[in-house]
């Protein structure tokens, strides 16, 4: 019986192992391929040596860097806006009752399920009146308007599933309701809100029609533009290719693995009484 039971544990880290190689290796292999030199590009087989010359050469022909540096600035800064205002807004639809709260809230849910690109040619003549096309501002402001309704109707749940016994506690101390949702709320939220901050930063950093629409030049596009625009006459420059694509993923992986310690901590939030 012991027998039985050690070969089944051992085929089961086979299993898991053989699944996270499958789904792990093209991008093991696209790395592999943004180090290798251009002569051995085609070649099934690990470079012989690595180098950084695609990583040097694509910032150099396509101005990476430029698009990156927009990328970086877009997606954080509305996944700040977004957390921020959204943890407002969700915790006054959990915590206050108010006429038409209930047609609020549905109403916010409505907003998140139209389809963005359906919104795109509307979006792109409000901008383009107000003068703002071809500028970052112009993104973040309505990638935001985008994804926080998303926002709110997650943090609504989650704050309130809070014990509100909690924050009675620290006004009845003397807090006010703001600091009671900074001081206790806020830190016994962090799985919520990292969700949600996770969930918007992937929603805006992999976001393609807004940036094509609103921009026009490498002042304000973005990475995902900056890759479908690679493409070349006589073909494509596999690797100055796969060293953008590497540029491209690397941020959000490692957004995931910061953040992975605070979704375990949600998932497991009240699974153990004692």
């Amino acid at each position: 019986m012991q027998q039985s039971s050690r070969i089944k544990i051992i085929l089961s880290y086979v299993v898991v192992l053989l699944s996270v190689l499958f789904f792990t290796f093209p991008v093991i292999w696209l790395a592999l391929t943004s180090f290798k030199p251009a002569k051995e590009l085609f070649e099934i087989s690990l470079p012989s040596r690595l180098t950084f010359e695609n990583y040097i050469s694509v910032m150099q022909d396509y101005q990476i860097g430029a698009f990156f540096r927009n990328s970086v600035v877009i997606s954080f800064t509305v996944t700040f806006f977004t957390v921020l205002i959204g943890a407002l807004g969700a915790y006054a639809f959990a915590r206050f009752t108010f006429p038409g709260r209930q047609l609020s809230l549905f109403s916010v849910l409505v907003l998140r399920m139209i389809p963005g690109i359906s919104l795109t040619i509307p979006l792109y003549l409000v901008v383009s009146r107000l003068g703002a096309m071809d500028t970052v501002q112009a993104v973040i402001i309505t990638q935001l308007a985008l994804v926080l309704p998303q926002a709110v109707w997650i943090l609504e749940g989650f704050f309130r599933g809070l014990p509100i016994e909690l924050e009675e506690a620290a006004l009845v101390d003397g807090c006010s309701r703001l600091e009671a949702l900074y001081r206790i709320v806020v830190p016994i939220s962090g799985p919520g809100l990292a969700v949600t901050g996770i969930f918007t930063f992937l929603l805006s950093w992999n976001d393609f029609a807004l940036p094509l629409v609103l921009t026009s030049s490498p002042n304000a596009q973005t990475l995902p533009v900056a890759l479908s625009q690679m493409s070349l006459l006589y073909g494509i420059r596999w690797d100055q290719m796969s060293a953008a694509s590497m540029m491209y993923i690397v941020p959000t992986i490692l957004i995931a693995i910061f953040l992975s310690r605070y979704v375990v901590q949600g998932l497991t939030a009240g699974a153990v009484k004692g």
